[in-house]
């Protein structure tokens, strides 16, 4: 199961154009991560600390369009934190982006970092 804060969502998704492909991208993915949930086989380890200095250590990743399709063809990600709560164990969406943008627009890794830790890495 996949929790969605709707201001994470806001944030992460909203700041696309309507129509714009990683909106439709992660519009069409959330109704999978919602309702029936993720394959576990679709979910990688994110890098503890990343080339540019991003910290994700225990955090997943997962890559949209989500499928078996090679990771150069799908551009987007969706950034996870493992969770528990009463119900038991969730994963919490953190980030969503381009997962290797062109330069000057932050990477899904680069805005999950920032969410996590308060600030951009410095690099």
């Amino acid at each position: 199961m996949v929790r969605i804060d709707p201001l994470v969502w806001d944030e992460e998704v909203g700041r696309f154009a309507h129509g714009a492909p990683a909106r439709l991208a992660a519009e069409r993915e959330r109704r999978l991560l919602e309702g029936e949930g993720i394959e576990l086989t679709s979910l990688l380890p994110c890098e503890a600390e990343g080339a540019r200095g991003t910290r994700l250590d225990q955090l997943v990743k997962a890559y949209v369009p989500i499928g078996d399709r090679p990771p150069s063809e799908r551009p987007f990600g969706f950034v996870l934190s493992p969770e528990h709560g009463r119900e038991g164990p969730y994963l919490e969406l953190v980030a969503f982006g381009e997962r290797h943008p062109t330069k000057g627009i932050r990477s899904v890794y680069e805005r999950a970092h920032k969410r996590l830790h308060g600030h951009y890495t410095y690099l």
